[in-house]
């Protein structure tokens, strides 16, 4: 900045001080566009950066009266917004950061509701589904899901191959696929 506008920064400085408060008018009018322009660069919001300007002018009156360099006061100014400016972004992240972590347990609390063991209406297709199984099927189902046996064992229990285990476990599959595709579940 030139040094006559430094001096003239300066003296509207003492001028405000000394009680004449058009010379804060002034400083305004030169001011306050630069200002919105730092704050800009942090926010990319022309009206959050209008806002953090005008915080920052509140914060400026209130401490006018212990600049100690009154012909810094530009700098002393863009200091003030850039701290305003970031004070914004972090809270700003902050709250972002807040959203997701709401949308996400949201989003965990909706799944969770799908999750067959939860959602009685689910639990009550899948029922019907594996009931309209053949018999053999549904032995072969309940063997591997519910009681946990590997093809082999399932093969002993039912006196059947493991072949046949595979198979029959494979079409049951794919029909409940078929059946609960057609019910949208």
């Amino acid at each position: 900045m030139k040094p006559s506008k430094k001096i003239e920064d300066s003296w509207l400085v003492t001028q405000y001080c000394n009680g004449h408060k058009k010379a804060m008018a002034v400083l305004v009018k030169r001011w306050h566009r630069k200002f919105c322009k730092q704050a800009y660069n942090y926010s990319n919001d022309f009206d959050i950066a209008k806002d953090i300007a005008q915080d920052a002018w509140i914060t400026i009156l209130k401490k006018i009266h212990t600049i100690e360099n009154p012909d810094k006061f530009g700098s002393w100014g863009l200091s003030i917004v850039t701290k305003k400016s970031i004070d914004w972004y972090r809270k700003s992240k902050r709250v972002q950061e807040k959203k997701q972590e709401i949308i996400s347990k949201k989003r965990e609390f909706i799944l969770g509701d799908m999750n067959t063991s939860e959602n009685p209406l689910i639990k009550e297709k899948l029922k019907r589904a594996i009931a309209s199984l053949s018999e053999e099927q549904q032995k072969v189902l309940k063997l591997f899901y519910i009681e946990s046996y590997g093809l082999l064992e399932i093969s002993k229990i039912l006196h059947i191959s493991s072949g046949t285990v595979k198979s029959r476990l494979y079409y049951a599959r794919e029909k409940l696929k078929t059946i609960l595709k057609d019910e949208k579940l």
